[in-house]
């Protein structure tokens, strides 16, 4: 069991490089665009999402991910170790079917990153206590690096990718 999570868990972390190499790859050199009141908006974004799905807020929660725009392809994902959701449906269900048990996200906010990608594109890197547990079942906590790329839109900064790996 432990060599199966080794192994998972060194997929997602190459997952998660080969993202951000992609990405930082595909960067416009124009990432200076993103302002000091952009990395402050994407950092609340991501405090505000914390807050919510630790009060089960799913409404709340859902607004917070981007949108497609008509025509094109869903931007939300959430891949964790044990699951893969794609689509901003999948994921919202997702986290409602999660709700129904125990989930609280307690960030360490001095550990926060907010890393500019492109003028569009930021990386969040957030060292988060997640504690979790099925409904009628013991709750655990266990700290996970968590990852989420937030995408401006016609809207302001949104969640599009979710990717969190456990820091042990």
């Amino acid at each position: 069991m432990k060599t199966e999570f080794r192994r998972l868990r060194r997929i997602l972390v190459a997952a998660l490089s080969f993202s951000m190499l992609t990405a930082i790859g595909f960067a416009n050199p124009a990432a200076a665009s993103v302002t000091a009141s952009d990395i402050q908006a994407v950092r609340d974004l991501f405090l505000r999402q914390s807050a919510a799905e630790t009060a089960h807020d799913i409404d709340a929660l859902e607004g917070m991910f981007a949108k497609a725009a008509p025509g094109e392809a869903d931007p939300v994902s959430f891949v964790a170790r044990a699951y893969r959701f794609w689509g901003r449906d999948a994921v919202t269900d997702h986290f409602r079917k999660t709700f129904d048990g125990t989930w609280r996200l307690e960030p360490d906010e001095s550990a926060i990153r907010i890393i500019p990608l492109n003028n569009d594109t930021v990386q969040v890197y957030a060292p988060t206590r997640v504690t979790l547990g099925a409904a009628g079942q013991p709750p655990k906590t266990a700290t996970f690096l968590i990852n989420e790329f937030a995408i401006r839109t016609p809207a302001g900064w949104k969640i599009s990718a979710v990717i969190p790996v456990p820091a042990e």
